[in-house]
């Protein structure tokens, strides 16, 4: 082979190799926006699990397990006060969410589920505290957008209303939705962060008193 056919033969092979580095960015652009945000959580969440194994294994945020549940008297949507010690001898489900929230879209019509079909035989209270000042715009607005919600997945449980931000700090929620599972005694025997299916909420809620 002489030296002209052999030069032309290594500038293809460039050329070919350089083509194909470009596809793969052009592939690797084109990684649709679902893929990529799976892959921001799932470090965020390799991120957290080393952050809590570093702390006995529990998360930095939030109550943790074996306290008692902070107390408060917060105004329901329906007007009517609720006061979280006046529960005492009932197991509770004390939920933080928020309208705007999308895992809590996906959360409500299971905890509906829940309350309607098993909560009252098994002795459990589902309590859904609004994060109001979380939500988006004046309180006019905030107000529709809450009752906009619970009209949308029909819930019938109380919703307490969080207005001055205080049970938010608190509880320490940093994670929405985030909810506690309390025993007769007052004491927050589970804590979850991100949304909850029926079988969740009647597993975590068959073996505390």
């Amino acid at each position: 082979m002489n030296k002209k056919w052999f030069g032309s033969i290594v500038a293809l092979a460039v050329i070919a190799a350089m083509v194909g580095i470009m596809l793969k960015n052009t592939a690797d652009d084109g990684l649709s926006g679902q893929k990529k945000q799976l892959e921001r959580e799932l470090t965020q969440s390799e991120m957290q699990a080393e952050a809590d194994s570093g702390n006995g294994g529990e998360p930095e945020e939030g109550i943790a397990k074996g306290e008692a549940a902070p107390d408060f008297t917060l105004e329901t949507l329906d007007g009517e006060k609720l006061t979280l010690s006046k529960l005492r001898g009932e197991k509770v489900i004390l939920n933080f969410w928020a309208s705007w929230c999308g895992p809590c879209r996906a959360e409500m019509p299971h905890m509906q589920e829940y309350y309607e079909e098993e909560a009252e035989e098994a002795g459990v209270r589902v309590i859904a505290v609004n994060l109001s000042t979380s939500e988006r715009g004046d309180k006019e607005k905030v107000m529709e957008n809450i009752q906009s919600f619970v009209d949308e997945f029909g819930l019938t449980f109380p919703i307490p209303l969080d207005e001055k931000g205080e049970q938010m700090d608190i509880y320490r929620v940093i994670t929405i939705p985030t909810t506690y599972v309390i025993d007769t005694s007052g004491i927050i025997r589970h804590v979850v962060r991100g949304p909850m299916d029926a079988e969740m909420m009647r597993s975590l809620t068959a073996n505390i008193d």
